[in-house]
């Protein structure tokens, strides 16, 4: 079990969590939706080790986080984070190997070769194993990275994977296919928690959902009790229709369009009424009256 006791964490003096308290049981998948700056990410790094919240404690299996040693601890805690910038030219399959780097003393050669053609098949990269990351496109990059996290867990489920907007720069087959692999892992032991910014990914495939806003944990619960109308527009300043699709039985949310006219924000597309001017003409001197020009 992942356990959050009463964390709070400050940056330069100022507040990014405020007193959040959860917990996680195995085979549970957790989606963290917000607007932005509401602590998402800061949260995700305090539970994943990489920082250390300034009160309270971070459980996992009943021992503290910051306890663990950083080589076991890489056996139970995968991270995707947002961003992960790879500048020199290593190939997809050294990339993804890396996430078994935790295991060389401990994991035989067979394990990790089954990891790594697993997750790369998984991932749909079978086919780019000896590009360059370099040649990849955002989104290609993104599933890298991805069958590197899961290849650092593959074979122990007693593990909590953390995936920070792991669908960034994919197209929409992937968006879903991702997420899917973290649902199946999650109905067999695992614990996920994932970041995103599209509340119906999240509604489709998390079993439970929170919202942070300001730092605080605002709403923690099933889709089909967080996703209300009210809380959508509490946390993300937007109206919305919520209802529940029948063949899935799964949330929807609708946001309502907004419309907007251009020309009440930007002053150079306003209707002009121009004067009426009066031109000589070079060849009969008479007056040409212009009329009003729209624009």
């Amino acid at each position: 079990m992942l356990r959050v006791e009463s964390i709070s964490y400050k940056l330069n003096n100022r507040p990014l969590l405020k007193d959040i308290s959860f917990s996680i049981r195995p085979g549970e998948m957790v989606a963290l939706l917000g607007s932005n700056g509401a602590g998402k990410s800061t949260l995700m790094r305090l539970l994943s080790g990489e920082r250390k919240p300034d009160t309270g404690r971070i459980m996992l299996y009943g021992d503290d986080l910051a306890a663990y040693n950083r080589k076991i601890l890489a056996t139970r805690r995968a991270y995707l984070q947002q961003h992960n910038p790879i500048s020199m030219a290593f190939t997809v399959r050294e990339v993804v190997m890396m996430g078994r780097y935790g295991f060389k003393s401990g994991s035989s050669a067979k394990n990790d070769q089954t990891a790594l053609l697993e997750t790369m098949e998984l991932c749909g990269l079978t086919d780019l194993a000896d590009r360059s990351m370099l040649s990849l496109s955002g989104g290609e990059q993104q599933r890298v990275h991805l069958a590197r996290v899961l290849a650092q867990l593959w074979d122990n489920k007693d593990a909590v994977l953390l995936l920070d907007e792991p669908t960034n720069n994919m197209d929409l087959q992937f968006q879903h296919q991702t997420l899917a692999i973290a649902a199946a892992m999650a109905k067999k032991g695992y614990m996920i928690v994932v970041v995103l910014h599209e509340v119906n990914l999240a509604a489709q495939y998390a079993s439970r959902i929170i919202i942070l806003k300001d730092g605080r944990k605002w709403w923690d619960g099933t889709p089909v009790q967080v996703l209300t109308p009210q809380h959508i527009y509490t946390a993300f300043g937007i109206h919305a229709q919520a209802y529940t699709d029948q063949s899935s039985l799964k949330t929807v949310i609708v946001p309502k369009e907004i419309k907007l006219d251009a020309a009440k924000f930007n002053s150079n597309l306003q209707v002009l009424h121009q004067p009426v001017y009066k031109l000589k003409t070079t060849e009969t001197d008479e007056l040409i009256n212009l009329q009003s020009v729209k624009i």
